[in-house]
């Protein structure tokens, strides 16, 4: 995942070579890293896992947050920079 931090961000995009939005990195970090598939928004990958409490997260977790009309970002917890600069309304292991 650290290698692709600070790429191009790309609304809909699937590769973070090329440019990716949250979900789209979030899914390709989990498919080529993890070998786990997610679905493409952060809505539906917020159904997928397990949900955990911020006391219980692991690096890899994933962190969703809303902008009031449902869950519309999602970040992944890899504890380089702070995860609750927003409040999360769900954390997930996929794990």
């Amino acid at each position: 995942a650290l290698q692709f931090v600070g790429g191009p961000y790309r609304a809909g995009g699937n590769d973070p070579r090329t440019g990716v939005d949250c979900s789209g990195f979030v899914r390709y970090v989990m498919q080529h890293g993890a070998g786990i598939s997610m679905n493409r928004s952060s809505g539906s990958q917020a159904t997928q896992g397990h949900a955990v409490n911020s006391s219980q997260m692991q690096p890899g977790d994933l962190l969703f947050y809303s902008g009031g009309s449902g869950i519309n970002h999602v970040a992944m917890y890899i504890k380089i920079s702070k995860w609750n600069y927003r409040n999360p309304v769900k954390i997930v292991s996929m794990f």
